[in-house]
């Protein structure tokens, strides 16, 4: 194409990505002390809630799947007075009707664990699938399917999923992966919930609108946002249907985070190591992932002799603050994981008896070179000029690339200790790419010192000599991509050129980023990674639409890596083949024989949560609506006096969240009502400090 005309496209681009990538700034809305509220609208008539899964209303989980154990995990949302321990009863069963129950038990909850349960299920046979629920009050939650890891597999797969930010559009990824039935397991990379204000981050045209009203500081806060992405039902079916092995990235905490800071943290937002704790116990509290010493997120997860799963925390464990510019010295060595994990992680890869070495990482590991997008004041190429091209390279100055010592000392350590079949699995970047894994390529600022006009001594293109290993990365579920940002033609544009010739004048065709196979900017979805004794591939899947709820999906390229080869071996235009057996799916529904619909107070009305308890000067509610209702929350001493009474008048079906001023009220303990049409929907009990 034109230079002058692809020169123009960069611009443009350099623009978006500053905006889609990494939403640079302070986005918090400030909210009043007053009763402020929001609607979170549902489409084409869905409920917010299912009143046939009370009290279960955020369904059931699995994850972290070992060969003899898996977590279970639930929520209840009690009727009334939220503030009482509950007994949960739990049963796993080698089927869907329960007829041979080989575990069972109970386990306690309350307000310090926001009323979720979570059980680490022991004594199972590996490689089996296993179906789960629990009881409460006369109660049957959703039946859930979980699958222990196998100890003996020839064949696993695995769907590989990141970024499913709720505003930007419907998960229908997660409903085609719930339909799935030949899973091991869901690896989910990271950005499960995002942090902004609603329409901070995302498309108000979806009519999905998140709670609370601001950006999540406070434990209540994190604890409603998550309740949110939970009660969607698209959401809510794959963790029902299939098991998780999650890792976070940076929107469970803030943006772009890391071990003492975050580029979304300011100093009226508190301390950072406290906001940074709540981050994750609340994460801890919602996902089913095994309880760990300080809340530590990485781990291996063993499949006998054909694979170990290794996840890494790139962000909040060891990771120190980015540079400036994407040159500067590496000096002192910048850390990505921290010494601890680093170690481990080599430790790991080193004594793995395992085929293949599966790395769940939340960013890009691989240097991607965009420089050549570089242009001056005037709009023209700059491929020179290293000012120019920081403008560009600095907009990924989050990833690997930022840490290179430490990234070259895996690389080399990878080479040096012989192992064989090394694969990244990455998230983060809202885009599909594949690797091949070595050190940098192409050389900036001097175009002269590209690999031209033969590849360099280090990486061979063609052959794949110089690459010790693949790195797949998947798209995100729904946060933005480059093409709703800039448009179809101008991404295509920018794909077009990434990884192919573009001439340079006086030098002749460069290919910037040689070791990038396969890339595509403008779809969402997940892949499927298939893993075979003498293969694994990346079969990536794209959705229609993300705007409305669909269950349309399309396989669009496989990309595989041969055993023993370390590099991209095929670019293939068939998914890899569907395991031999299917495994049975668990019921969409709970047990009809219990389902407790007689008892609802008010089956088009919840409380999902009071925070925070005790209260200060003010106190949060959390509620849903099925229906259209005239509301108001009215507050009671101990002697039954009502105090205040705020009257919220019509609102729709819909998620809310209201803050009640308390500053006119002395210390003590109060209660308060919510009522729809008249009728008292729930109650409860607060202490104001």
């Amino acid at each position: 194409m034109p230079l002058l005309l692809l020169s123009r496209m960069k611009k443009q681009i350099i623009y978006s990505l500053l905006v889609i990538f990494f939403c640079a700034g302070n986005l918090m809305a400030q909210q009043s002390k007053l009763t402020n509220y929001s609607r979170s609208l549902t489409k084409n008539g869905a409920l917010s809630f299912d009143p046939k899964l009370k009290p279960f209303y955020h369904g059931v989980a699995s994850g972290d799947p070992l060969t003899d154990r898996v977590i279970i995990w639930t929520r209840i949302t009690p009727d009334s007075g939220n503030f009482s321990s509950k007994t949960v009863n739990w049963k796993v069963a080698t089927d869907t009707s329960f007829l041979n129950i080989i575990q069972s038990g109970s386990v306690s909850t309350d307000s310090s664990k926001d009323y979720t349960v979570k059980v680490d299920v022991s004594g199972l046979q590996a490689g089996t699938t296993y179906y789960y629920l629990f009881g409460y009050n006369g109660y049957y939650s959703l039946i859930g399917r979980m699958r222990t890891a196998s100890s003996d597999a020839n064949h696993l797969r695995f769907a590989v999923v990141s970024c499913n930010n709720y505003e930007a559009g419907f998960f229908n990824g997660f409903k085609k992966i719930a339909q799935r039935n030949d899973i091991d397991a869901v690896i989910h990379l990271g950005d499960y919930i995002y942090e902004y204000e609603p329409k901070g981050y995302g498309d108000s045209l979806t009519g999905r609108f998140v709670e609370p009203q601001k950006e999540i500081i406070s434990e209540g806060d994190y604890r409603t946002r998550y309740s949110v992405y939970r009660l969607d039902p698209d959401l809510r079916t794959a963790h029902q249907q299939q098991t998780f092995i999650s890792i976070w990235d940076d929107h469970e905490s803030t943006n772009d985070s890391y071990k003492d800071g975050a580029e979304n943290h300011q100093t009226n937002e508190g301390d950072w190591q406290i906001r940074k704790g709540i981050s994750k116990k609340v994460y801890f509290e919602w996902m089913p992932i095994r309880e760990a010493a300080d809340n530590k997120i990485y781990r291996k997860i063993s499949y006998g002799n054909l694979m170990d799963l290794i996840m890494l925390d790139t962000r909040l464990e060891g990771r120190v603050k980015p540079p400036t510019n994407f040159d500067d010295a590496d000096v002192p060595a910048r850390t990505m994981l921290g010494s601890t994990q680093y170690n481990w992680l080599i430790n790991q890869l080193s004594t793995s008896t395992a085929k293949w070495k599966i790395i769940g990482n939340q960013v890009l590991f691989s240097d991607m070179n965009v420089g050549f997008g570089a242009v001056d004041a005037q709009g023209q190429p700059a491929l020179t000029n290293i000012n120019a091209i920081r403008q560009v390279e600095n907009l990924f100055i989050d990833n690997w690339e930022s840490y290179p010592t430490e990234r070259n000392a895996i690389l080399d350590s990878i080479q040096s200790k012989g192992v064989k079949n090394t694969i990244f699995l990455t998230g983060d970047s809202h885009a599909s790419w594949s690797f091949d894994l070595n050190k940098r390529p192409v050389v900036y600022p001097n175009p002269l010192s590209l690999n031209l006009p033969t590849p360099s001594a280090l990486y061979n293109p063609l052959t794949g000599a110089g690459s010790v290993g693949v790195e797949f990365a998947t798209p995100s579920i729904t946060s933005a991509n480059f093409d709703e940002a800039v448009g179809a033609t101008a991404t295509a544009q920018f794909e077009a050129v990434i990884n192919n010739p573009i001439p340079i004048p006086g030098i002749g065709s460069v290919v910037y980023n040689p070791h990038l196979k396969y890339v595509d900017l403008d779809r969402h979805g997940y892949f499927v990674l298939d893993i075979k004794d003498d293969s694994a591939q990346a079969d990536y899947f794209y959705l229609d639409t993300i705007r409305i709820s669909s269950n349309n999906e399309r396989f669009n390229r496989g990309v595989s890596t041969a055993n023993n080869s370390n590099r991209i071996t095929a670019i293939t235009n068939l998914p890899a083949t569907n395991k031999v057996i299917q495994q049975i799916a668990a019921p969409l529904n709970p047990p009809t024989k219990v389902t407790g619909l007689q008892a609802t107070q008010n089956a088009d009305a919840i409380v999902i949560m009071a925070y925070p308890n005790p209260a200060y000067n003010e106190i949060t509610l959390n509620y849903a609506l099925n229906t259209k209702s005239q509301t108001e929350i009215q507050i009671f001493d101990t002697k039954g006096l009502n105090l205040k009474t705020v009257k919220l008048g019509s609102q729709s079906s819909g998620i809310y969240s209201i803050k009640i001023d308390l500053d006119n009220l002395p210390t003590g303990i109060y209660y308060y009502q919510f009522i729809t049409n008249g009728s008292v929907a729930n109650y409860g009990k607060f202490v104001k400090k």
